[in-house]
C-alpha cells in the first residue's frame, strides 16, 4: 500500500505531482483529446493475432484489454480490466469512482470477478474525506486470498503545505511520512519512518529553477535508483532510470505531445538492451487508435483502441 506520493506521470502535456492527493484519473491524466466518454483496448501478438496477451507497455502494461468510461465532466468514473481465459477474453476485475460536487474523488471500489470463474468479491475500496477542498483522510480497505488489512492515511497541513502522512493499519501506526519543500513550494523530499525505527522509503528531488524535477532519487534498503530527466522546454523528452552502480535499467524517449516512442530496456538475461518502438495511427480528434510495438526491429504487438466521444 505504501508509495510515493509525488510519482512523476508523463502525460501529453507534463509532468503532474499529486502532492498530498491521490492521483485522479481523468481524460488528461490519460492523455486523451476531447470529449472522451469511453475507451476500448485490445492487445496481440503479432506471431498469433488470434489471440491476446499483455505487451508490458501503453494500455496493456498489465491487462490483455481494458475498458474506461468517463463522465461528461472528463472523470474516469468505469475501469474493466480483461484477461485470457482459455482463448477468449474474460473480465478480471472492475472498478467504480465517484465524485463529490467539487469534482474531487469520494469514493472507489474495485470487485474482483476473475470470470466467474471464483466468487466475486470487493477486493478494495477507498473513501477520501477533505476539510476546505484539502484531502485530510483516507481510508482503504484491501481483502486478499487469505487476509483483509484496513489502512487510514491522515495528512497534517501546516500554512497550507502538507507536512506529513501518518499511516496506520488495523488501527496501529504502520508509519510516518514528513515531507520537505522549498520556498517556491517545489518538494525537494519525501522520507519514511516505520513504527519500529526503522527508516524507510526515502525519495530526494533536485529541482530546475523552475521548480520542475531533474534527478528523483529514490531509496528504500537494498533498493537504490535515480530517475533522470531531460526536456525539450518544461516538457520532458528522455527519461532515465539507472541503479546505484548508475547502471541504466530503462530509458524512455517521448515525443514532443508527450507520446512515449521508443523504449530502451535491459535485459537481465542476456546483460544486453532490448529496443522497443511504438508506431501511432490517430482518429480526427488526435487520439491514437491504433499502435504498432517493435522489439529489436522486429513487430511484435499491436494495440487496438476504439474511442467513443460525447455530442
Amino acid at each position: 500500500m505504501r508509495r510515493s506520493i509525488f510519482r512523476s506521470t508523463i502525460t501529453s502535456m507534463a509532468i503532474f505531482f499529486s502532492v498530498g492527493l491521490f492521483a485522479q484519473k481523468s481524460t488528461a491524466s490519460l492523455g486523451l483529446v476531447g470529449k472522451v466518454k469511453s475507451l476500448h483496448s485490445v492487445t496481440r501478438p503479432l506471431a498469433n493475432p488470434s489471440i491476446t496477451e499483455p505487451s508490458g507497455f501503453l494500455d496493456s502494461e498489465r491487462f490483455d484489454s481494458i475498458a474506461l468510461t468517463f463522465d461528461a465532466n472528463r472523470h474516469l468514473i468505469l475501469e474493466e480490466n480483461f484477461l485470457d481465459y482459455r482463448g477468449k477474453l474474460g473480465i478480471f476485475d472492475r472498478t467504480v469512482y465517484w465524485y463529490n460536487p467539487q469534482h474531487k474523488i469520494e469514493k472507489l471500489e474495485t470487485t474482483l470477478i476473475q470470470n466467474g470463474e471464483e466468487p466475486r468479491k470487493i477486493s478494495q475500496r477507498k473513501i477520501f474525506y477533505y476539510i476546505n477542498k484539502r484531502l485530510v483522510r483516507m481510508d482503504e480497505f484491501n481483502s486478499g486470498r487469505t487476509t483483509d488489512q484496513h489502512w487510514v492515511v491522515n495528512s497534517v497541513y501546516e500554512n497550507d503545505r502538507l507536512q506529513e502522512k501518518v499511516f496506520w493499519m488495523d488501527d496501529a501506526v504502520f508509519s510516518r511520512t514528513r515531507y520537505s519543500f522549498d520556498e517556491n513550494h517545489n518538494i525537494l523530499s519525501e522520507k519514511t519512518v516505520h513504527n519500529n525505527g526503522q527508516q524507510g522509503l526515502s525519495i530526494i528531488y533536485e529541482n530546475k529553477s523552475n521548480g520542475l524535477p531533474q534527478r528523483i532519487i529514490d531509496q528504500s534498503g537494498d533498493h537504490h535508483s535515480v530517475e533522470t530527466i531531460e526536456y525539450s522546454g518544461n516538457y520532458p523528452s528522455k527519461v532515465t532510470v539507472s541503479d546505484a552502480n548508475a547502471k541504466v535499467l530503462r530509458t524512455t524517449y517521448y515525443h514532443p505531445n508527450g507520446r512515449i516512442f521508443e523504449i530502451h530496456l535491459l535485459n537481465y538475461s542476456t546483460n544486453g538492451t532490448d529496443i522497443y518502438r511504438f508506431e501511432y495511427e490517430f482518429d480526427s480528434n488526435n487520439n491514437w487508435v491504433k499502435c504498432k510495438i517493435t522489439k529489436n526491429q522486429t513487430p511484435t504487438y499491436i494495440i487496438s483502441r476504439k474511442i467513443n466521444y460525447y455530442n
